[in-house]
């Protein structure tokens, strides 16, 4: 028998095992979730139920659970969500793999989850298209090349930037030495000033108090802050089993920034930060604030710093950003097909600001489809 045949026949005796449930219900995925605590974690806080529930900004979203279950016991859990268009799902749904936390299986078990998991998704009538981030090699690439060898589907991919990562080395004197002469003195002098007038770094914030200040901090127009973003950042940190919640206080006691995230196993995730540079622009306090945490972090013999969804300022050029692909997987409807090709023509004269939603629609010109 040949390595296709072979293939052929693994995924039937798969499709015969696995068996798979759509959950679209919070108080059902959560139930679910925790009924499944046996399940591995690759990474403790964003496998978490409460924790993929409170990243879910559903204003914008609905969360999507798939069950696995074989033998009648459940295997694993795939995590997704669907987006909304003026409050309706619209049968688009995404993921992201390239954090651990799209699948909760055991090693052995992934592969076959992940794929009984997107079969369902494709079965279902309400599904018309789902856009995977996936790392370039592994088993989520493996289980879409096998959805593939059974059902014609419409599918692009293209090279991905999001969450990106700085190692960090063995002292704080270490660190300032990899960066540029420019940078190093910036992260030298800010720290010198800040700390001569006074002013605090404060390593873990009440919670409620750290809530507070962010609303505050909102009055300030801190660029690319708004409600919706605060109050899902809050609910994130909050269902974090080791969060991050550190600031910088002035010498009169107000606050003039603050920054929040998690730990995870050997990392720390950087998710939020607020600054008050409109009556403080001359301070850089972006990089007097990281350049504290990375002296705790690297304090407490922590390998990695992730900044989820990237970053900007001096550090993004000393950042890895972790390699991933972007998978479309589309239903071969002719409306469907037709929608997007009306998409695809028009993204280019669309506000900035639509641009990047319609590119999940409809693949950019540059896309390359998988052979």
């Amino acid at each position: 028998m040949n390595q296709q045949a072979e293939d052929r026949l693994r995924t039937t005796v798969d499709a015969e095992v696995y068996s798979a449930e759509i959950l679209r219900s919070s108080e059902r995925i959560r139930k679910v979730s925790w009924e499944a605590g046996h399940l591995p974690r690759e990474q403790e806080g964003a496998c978490d139920p409460l924790f993929f529930l409170a990243s879910v900004d559903e204003n914008k979203w609905a969360p999507v659970a798939v069950v696995v279950v074989r033998a009648g016991r459940t295997v694993g859990i795939v995590y997704a969500k669907e987006r909304k268009f003026l409050g309706i799902p619209i049968g688009l749904i995404y993921a992201d793999a390239t954090l651990d936390a799209m699948v909760t299986a055991s090693p052995a078990d992934c592969e076959p989850v992940l794929n009984a998991a997107l079969r369902e998704l494709l079965d279902d009538s309400r599904t018309r298209g789902l856009r995977i981030v996936i790392p370039p090699t592994g088993f989520e690439r493996d289980a879409i090349r096998r959805i593939l060898e059974w059902r014609p589907l419409d599918v692009y991919c293209a090279s991905f930037q999001n969450h990106c990562v700085v190692d960090l080395p063995f002292s704080y004197e270490a660190f300032l030495d990899k960066l540029s002469k420019r940078t190093r003195r910036n992260f030298r002098y800010y720290r010198r000033r800040f700390e001569a007038a006074s002013g605090a770094y404060i390593e873990e914030v009440p919670p409620a108090e750290f809530q507070r200040v962010a609303f505050d901090l909102l009055q300030k127009h801190v660029v690319g802050a708004d409600h919706n973003g605060i109050e899902r950042a809050l609910r994130m940190i909050a269902a974090a089993r080791h969060p991050i919640l550190a600031g910088l206080r002035g010498a009169n006691g107000e606050w003039l920034g603050i920054l929040g995230g998690w730990y995870e196993f050997d990392r720390a995730v950087v998710f939020f930060q607020m600054n008050n540079d409109r009556d403080y622009r001359q301070s850089a306090l972006s990089t007097v604030l990281r350049g504290y945490l990375i002296e705790g972090l690297i304090a407490r013999n922590i390998p990695t710093l992730l900044f989820w969804g990237g970053t900007g300022g001096p550090l993004v050029r000393y950042c890895r950003y972790l390699p991933s692909v972007c998978v479309h997987l589309d239903t071969p409807t002719f409306t469907w097909r037709a929608l997007r090709s009306l998409v695809g023509m028009i993204v280019r004269f669309l506000p900035a600001s639509l641009r990047v939603s319609a590119s999940w629609l409809a693949p950019r010109a540059h896309d390359t489809e998988i052979v």
